[in-house]
């Protein structure tokens, strides 16, 4: 299997796990069949990409988090969370600059 099917495979499984739905409830969200889903999560499918965008709103994510793997997850974590203190400490910096109103 290639490591993007991998992924896909991992992540609608954890996304499905930490939703609490069943495939069955997943295919009804995704208007798929369930047999179309247990494929999927075995491997032996691999979406197109309108249907991958079915899937991840159906799992309440985007489709490129699907898909992804856990070294990007961990480095798209760290990318926002220095977003995040760089928003801040412009935020903090903007609130320094500006005239203090009477």
């Amino acid at each position: 299997m290639s490591e993007i099917r991998d992924n896909l495979v991992r992540n609608v499984k954890r996304r499905r796990g930490q939703l609490g739905i069943s495939q069955l409830e997943l295919a009804s969200r995704a208007e798929l069949s369930s047999g179309y889903i247990g494929e999927i999560e075995m491997g032996r499918k691999f979406p197109t990409p309108e249907v991958l965008e079915r899937l991840a709103a159906a799992l309440e994510t985007k489709p490129f988090a699907l898909i992804m793997g856990e070294d990007d997850v961990a480095e798209s974590a760290a990318f926002y969370v220095a977003v995040d203190a760089i928003r801040e400490r412009l935020n903090r910096e903007m609130d320094h600059l500006s005239p203090k109103k009477p």
